[in-house]
């Protein structure tokens, strides 16, 4: 995939521009080797409480305006998290994918963002967000990632078995 029209370049590895995935995303300036250390996720560190509250609050408005991320909440550890909903966080642009080329490492109370393969100029960055599978609202993150190993949503590359079990078993009951 080439990006058309490279719209902010944001460290000497990556810039932001406009996605086929969802809105904006993060795409390489230049080759970037496996296990590169590209960016950082960057946010206000807040409790689990809190952070349970703002992604609550977050997922509804973007069920109002699919436009908008669905939650920008990550985890460091039990007692923290980090609420990359800020402007400085370009890596909240990072889009899901069923085969992504990056991960995220929580290092300390900082998250980063490693390259999980070599990724070649102009390529989106992509991460798996790894939602749990929630049985009773199974379709609360659609995924647009278009990869082959795309399961249409976003479920954490353990739990995809269940979602798929799931989906077979809804359109066994629709026959």
């Amino acid at each position: 995939m080439k990006a058309e029209h490279k719209t902010y370049e944001i460290n000497e590895y990556v810039y932001l521009c406009e996605s086929k995935i969802h809105n904006k995303g993060v795409f390489a300036l230049r080759p970037i080797s496996k296990g590169t250390k590209i960016i950082e996720y960057k946010g206000e560190l807040i409790s689990k409480e809190e952070g349970t509250k703002r992604e609550e609050e977050s997922i509804k408005l973007s069920k109002k305006d699919p436009s908008k991320g669905a939650t920008y909440i990550m985890e460091v550890d039990e007692e923290h998290d980090i609420d990359g909903d800020i402007e400085e966080n370009y890596s909240k642009y990072i889009n899901h994918s069923c085969e992504p080329n990056c991960e995220f490492e929580v290092k300390g109370k900082q998250i980063w963002v490693y390259a999980l393969k070599s990724i070649k100029p102009d390529e989106e960055l992509s991460c798996d967000y790894g939602f749990d599978f929630d049985p009773e609202n199974p379709f609360q993150h659609p995924c647009l990632c278009g990869s082959k190993k795309c399961v249409g949503y976003i479920v954490q590359k353990e739990q995809r078995g269940k979602l798929i079990e799931h989906l077979t078993k809804i359109k066994l009951l629709k026959k």
